[in-house]
């Protein structure tokens, strides 16, 4: 995780929790088990059921390699490297492109589709023909990137219905003690905090994991 990340989720919480304690209200009370299952269990469940596990799976993959500093996005050193490149080009020719294929870092996904440029450029005498390869692979990342994105948006939509959804099943368990009058007004509370984890996991989970990417995306 690097540092922008873990100073977000710090304010963020730190302010929620802040301004709840500040008008006397206890952290103990905003942890709870059942509201969580039923929210985070439902929401996965809905994801998988949109997206499938296959692409569920590769958008969480996604997003913790996204913080992986060798995955990180490096302008400048690719802007060297292709420098690099044409220097040799120019002076030894196209052919000696060949040399660079055994760079490991090209392995890595910033480098993938600039290897796949150089392997075109070594094997492709039509121009044309190399442009429209490189564009659909690009078309296809972009497609597979997106899909990515998508997943943790359709999370951050998911999420707070199924608060809402946990809130009523705790109304319908309290309406069903309302003899119990003495613990009623405490068994609401517990019933809203499903509401609580819905809209929190939506907005400071999910829907900035899907900004992350996108902005990753853009980089």
């Amino acid at each position: 995780m690097d540092i922008s990340t873990f100073v977000g989720l710090l304010i963020a919480f730190g302010a929620l929790i802040g301004g709840y304690v500040i008008d006397g209200g206890r952290v103990a009370s905003l942890v709870l088990l059942s509201p969580f299952v039923i929210v985070f269990g439902g929401t996965l469940g809905a994801v998988v059921i949109s997206y499938g596990i296959p692409d569920t799976a590769r958008a969480l993959k996604a997003l913790f390699a996204s913080y992986s500093r060798k995955n990180r996005p490096d302008p400048e050193g690719l802007i060297q490297k292709i420098c690099s490149m044409a220097d040799l080009c120019r002076s030894e020719g196209l052919l000696e492109l060949q040399t660079f294929l055994s760079d490991p870092e090209l392995e890595t996904g910033n480098y993938l589709l600039l290897k796949e440029g150089m392997i075109l450029a070594t094997d492709t005498k039509n121009v044309d023909s190399m442009q429209e390869t490189m564009e659909a692979d690009i078309r296809s990342y972009t497609l597979s990137r997106q899909m990515e994105i998508d997943v943790f948006e359709g999370a951050g939509g998911f999420s707070p219905t199924l608060g809402i959804i946990g809130t009523v099943m705790g109304l319908v368990q309290v309406l069903s003690n309302i003899s119990d009058a003495e613990h009623l007004a405490q068994a609401i509370a517990v019933a809203f905090i499903a509401t609580l984890y819905g809209v929190v996991f939506a907005n400071l989970l999910y829907l900035p994991a899907a900004n992350h990417l996108k902005s990753c995306l853009k980089r």
